[in-house]
């Protein structure tokens, strides 16, 4: 009768966790899984016009929020700063800015610092480091994301520096308006070349992977 019972008791242990798990996993909310894979840093960000591509109207505190979709895109790089936002302009909206590097980049980590404020990201640098300022330009970027779930908002969430991050989505310009009527536009960086004020890219996250943990 014991042994019967520890089995009982063995099986509704496994069976709950069974289906605690398969609801973490499969919850309208996102999914997450392993990969196997490495993120290639030496790729450059993709960048593919869909003119089929549509992106519901998001609502947040009386704001809604239409999204237009200006081309598909996927990026991978090491995150060399991030920053959570909870005032200001499409704070709500876009609660992350990933500082990102890829290609050779990283290799000039120990001459930089890096530093985000007000959606920008700066660097400095001394005058004598062995640094290709132009390369590093074309290899550097500020991304506002956007989630497109609580799964993958919840995700951004655990980045850290240094992390080797890969994100897929949309780049998009966006239109808010407020419940009295005001309206107010940010539109995306479509080329890595670009600097200063309208140099970030502002991405619709519909997937993302940490080393090698991808969300979606």
């Amino acid at each position: 009768m014991k042994n019967r019972f520890i089995v009982i008791c063995c099986l509704i242990i496994v069976s709950v966790t069974f289906i605690y798990l398969y609801f973490a996993v499969t919850s309208p909310e996102g999914r997450n899984c392993l990969s196997s894979s490495i993120i290639d840093l030496s790729e450059e960000p993709v960048q593919q016009v869909n003119s089929d591509a549509y992106i519901p109207q998001i609502v947040s505190n009386s704001t809604k929020y239409t999204l237009i979709p200006v081309a598909e895109y996927r990026i991978a790089g090491m995150v060399v700063s991030k920053k959570k936002y909870y005032r200001g302009f499409m704070n709500e909206l876009s609660p992350f800015d990933f500082a990102l590097i890829w290609g050779k980049a990283p290799e000039y980590l120990p001459y930089l610092k890096f530093d985000q404020i007000v959606r920008f990201c700066l660097f400095k640098y001394k005058s004598d480091a062995p640094i290709d300022i132009q390369y590093l330009n074309e290899h550097f970027s500020n991304n506002h994301l956007i989630p497109a779930n609580k799964n993958l908002k919840r995700a951004m969430g655990t980045v850290k520096k240094k992390d080797v991050v890969q994100l897929e989505g949309y780049l998009v310009n966006v239109l808010g308006q407020d419940k009295k009527n005001h309206f107010s536009s940010w539109n995306t960086s479509i080329n890595r070349t670009d600097e200063g004020n309208g140099a970030c890219e502002i991405i619709y996250v519909t997937r993302l992977r940490i080393n090698n943990r991808e969300y979606f």
